[in-house]
């Protein structure tokens, strides 16, 4: 595996999207180490959502790869920091 590759969020990163993100997560991770998510249309996020990106981030960075966000929205970040995961999913 090798460069990156791209993840979009859309709008919603809650438990109602959880178990299909996830899904869609893995076949990136199938393709590259190196993700790039998309994050600048979130407009709710929620405990489950975030908690599916720390996971992520846990599993890209056991297999020495890179999560970055790209242009995550004001909303994502706000509820980060609201559950203290900004500093952890690195979006502070």
């Amino acid at each position: 595996m090798t460069g990156k590759t791209s993840f979009s969020c859309g709008e919603l990163l809650d438990v109602t999207v959880v178990s299909s993100m996830h899904s869609r997560l893995q076949k990136s991770l199938m393709k590259s180490s190196n993700v790039e998510v998309k994050a600048e249309e979130v407009e709710k996020a929620d405990t489950a959502g975030l908690q599916l990106f720390v996971a992520l981030k846990k599993e890209i960075s056991d297999t020495g790869g890179k999560l970055v966000w790209k242009n995550p929205s004001k909303a994502l970040i706000d509820s980060a920091r609201l559950l203290g995961l900004d500093k952890e999913l690195g979006l502070s």
